[in-house]
């Protein structure tokens, strides 16, 4: 059946309607053109050769009449209807089970009717799912990303099953990357991830939701049950990776939230994840916690905020100061030390003790700042120390950010020397913890420290891993002897004889011991009897500001010999 001139939108002369029904018969695209009543007026070749018709039998019917299968369920209809009832142009993609392929399938409203086209869409499919599959992705790891994992969570919501979501959280990952390169801290994730995703069930699913962050997502069971198993697979977190023989120490923490416990909606669920993460890794660095959301977390987070907004205004030191906590000799009473202990004196809430804003600082990038005003203030109190002729060691605690800038031991012999103080007066105590976080970065950083005369101390020593191992290799002066250690000399366990270890490995190794934390009378007898050399707690002084602390030091017998520390 020939194209009607009359037919048409446009009025074309006979030429341009042959010339237009030759274009159209040779197109590889399925064109059909039907009226309001679904009738076709035309069709071309393409067409009716996929439906295994001629023009002739489908031109005067309608498609519920030639099409080979139910039309109501094929791809053409909702888009035919569409254009036919609500006069829109409509495009959709389908697969033809007549065909057996993806099609696109577009639909224009015309004069009386619709003109509708149809061609391979199996090429768009395949990239689509490649698209969609990318969206969901993450490029490093493979593992599903934070958009696949709403789709999950909001998945089980719907069915109203019992889940738990679980965010996990590297810590330090920073200083890996700043240490070792990012290609490192690259393949450490992927490492990561290979170990998660090869121990999940079927019933669990893994996926990385940025950074140094993955979420695991445990469905069909109790939270008790979840949590167990979490702590199973985190285990597997747990050994170092090694990499090209270097051998990097991991350390994550975990927040949980279950549903619908702790609500049902992505959003809500992940905001109460990350700040139950939050809470575990501010707890020991190096236990392996689960910390399950608790509503007063939330309160916390805001409680929070507005300290954040506090301490950003204050860095500049004019709200903070320096005590000093004296360390005193356990063989002859004097003072043969003291370390300088920031104080935050808050306009209203009082005076704030370290761990109630330095972790704060440390998640806000302040602590650079905070460690420079503790160094000019430490230097200013050796200064005066020295005024009041005590020419002991002063000591100062500085974060892993300060001691991995290695600019520092150049500013320090600045500093020092500008004041006219050698280098031994200041006493530097790094945490455990820090020194085992990079062994390798480790020594370079106490290396520049020591041979420009600076005194380090282990801090907080016993708490570690593999320290033992590693100790020799750190030039150190003083081992600091963990608080946990000295308080539970108070009763039965095993405590003495940890105590009574560290000190033989010390003095074998020419260092000299502090126990700190010590509280009452009977730790001090025993940490004397352990021969022990200094002790620093509540049961000796509290910590004090200048003045107090002169009359204090005054107050105990006077120290002989050059060096004050050599007790």
């Amino acid at each position: 059946m020939k194209l009607d001139p009359n037919d048409l939108p446009l009025a074309l002369h006979v030429k341009e309607v042959l010339e237009l029904e030759t274009l159209l018969s040779e197109s590889a695209e399925a064109v059909v053109w039907v009226d309001h009543a679904w009738t076709a007026r035309y069709c071309n070749q393409t067409y009716a050769s996929n439906l295994g018709l001629t023009p002739d039998q489908v031109i005067g019917r309608t498609p519920f009449e030639y099409s080979p299968t139910d039309f109501r369920r094929s791809i053409f209809f909702e888009a035919c209807e569409t254009c036919l009832v609500q006069r829109k142009a409509t495009s959709q993609i389908g697969f033809s089970t007549v065909l057996n392929r993806w099609l696109l399938v577009r639909a224009f409203p015309v004069r009386d009717g619709g003109l509708m086209l149809a061609n391979d869409a199996t090429e768009s499919v395949v990239k689509a799912y490649h698209l969609a599959q990318a969206a969901v992705r993450d490029q490093l790891t493979s593992l599903g990303n934070k958009l696949a994992l709403e789709q999950r969570v909001e998945e089980l919501a719907a069915r109203k099953d019992t889940f738990t979501l679980a965010l996990l959280g590297l810590r330090r990952f920073r200083e890996i990357n700043e240490t070792h390169g990012h290609a490192t801290g690259d393949l450490v994730l992927m490492e990561l991830a290979s170990r998660l995703q090869s121990a999940t069930l079927d019933s669990e699913a893994v996926f990385r939701v940025g950074g140094d962050e993955f979420a695991l997502v445990v469905y069909g069971s109790s939270p008790e049950l979840a949590h167990e198993r979490i702590r199973l697979l985190l285990a597997l977190l747990h050994p170092p990776v090694v990499i090209e023989g270097l051998r990097i120490p991991v350390n994550v923490g975990v927040g949980t939230v279950s549903s619908p416990a702790h609500g049902g909606g992505f959003d809500t669920l992940l905001k109460r994840a990350v700040l139950a993460l939050g809470e575990a890794k501010r707890q020991a660095s190096h236990a392996l916690p689960v910390t399950p959301f608790r509503m007063d977390l939330e309160l916390a987070a805001k409680q929070r905020l507005v300290l954040e907004q506090e301490l950003r205004q204050c860095l500049d030191g004019s709200q903070f100061t320096l005590l000093l906590q004296p360390k005193v000799s356990l063989s002859t009473g004097a003072v043969v030390g003291a370390e300088a202990l920031i104080r935050w004196v808050h306009p209203k809430r009082g005076i704030l003790s370290p761990g109630a804003f330095l972790p704060l600082a440390h998640e806000i990038g302040a602590m650079r700042a905070i460690d420079a005003w503790v160094l000019r203030q430490a230097i200013g109190l050796i200064t005066q120390l020295r005024e009041f002729g005590l020419t002991f060691p002063l000591s100062i605690n500085l974060s892993a950010d300060a001691l991995g800038d290695v600019m520092l031991p150049e500013r320090l012999i600045r500093d020092l020397a500008t004041a006219g103080l050698p280098a031994s007066r200041l006493e530097i105590e790094i945490p455990e913890g820090d020194l085992m976080a990079d062994v390798q970065a480790s020594v370079r950083t106490l290396e520049a420290l020591a041979d420009m005369g600076v005194r380090l101390s282990i801090d907080d020593f016993g708490t570690g891993y593999s320290s033992f191992a590693y100790l020799t290799q750190f030039p150190v002066h003083t081992l600091k002897i963990d608080r946990s250690f000295v308080i539970g000399l108070s009763g039965s366990g095993p405590n003495r004889k940890i105590v009574k270890g560290i000190v033989r490995l010390a003095h074998s190794l020419g260092l000299d011991v502090v126990a700190e934390g010590a509280e009452d009378e009977h730790q001090l007898v025993q940490l004397q009897r352990l021969k022990c050399d200094a002790v620093q707690g509540y049961a000796v002084a509290l910590p004090m500001p200048l003045p107090q602390f002169r009359a204090f030091a005054a107050s105990r017998p006077a120290v002989a010999g050059p060096d004050p520390f050599a007790i």
